[in-house]
């Protein structure tokens, strides 16, 4: 018992000591306020997105490079309708689009690809 109240004492020694140190109140911790979080904005699309129509006849190399001396992915037929992310690139003297037809993604060189014209819908 006698070892209980010893320590009562001395811990409350303790706290008074720490309330007299901090002017008689004890003084709570200062809140965190967490900083503004970053808000990450999508990337703006380019304008180079979006769909085409192949033009060569009878149909257009799609590449795994966007150059003319690499392997050939698939021969996408005249009309065919390939969709473009946006990325290009140059190279043998041509600006080549990231495309998409089937599935299958590769490049191809901009002159065998066409908008289709908004004249076309009804």
């Amino acid at each position: 018992m006698r070892m209980r109240g010893w320590r009562a004492v001395v811990l409350g020694i303790v706290v008074l000591g720490m309330a007299a140190c901090s002017g008689g109140s004890a003084k709570a911790p200062p809140s965190h306020t967490p900083s503004p979080t970053a808000t990450v904005s999508a990337k703006p699309k380019s304008p180079l997105a979006g769909a085409y129509s192949v033009t060569a006849v009878p149909c257009v190399n799609m590449r795994k490079q966007p150059m003319f001396d690499v392997n050939v992915i698939v021969c996408v037929p005249t009309g065919a309708v390939v969709t473009a992310d946006g990325q290009s690139s140059k190279g043998s003297g041509l600006t080549w689009l990231h495309v998409t037809y089937k599935k299958q993604s590769g490049w191809i060189a901009n002159k065998y690809l066409q908008r289709p014209s908004a004249s076309s819908s009804p």
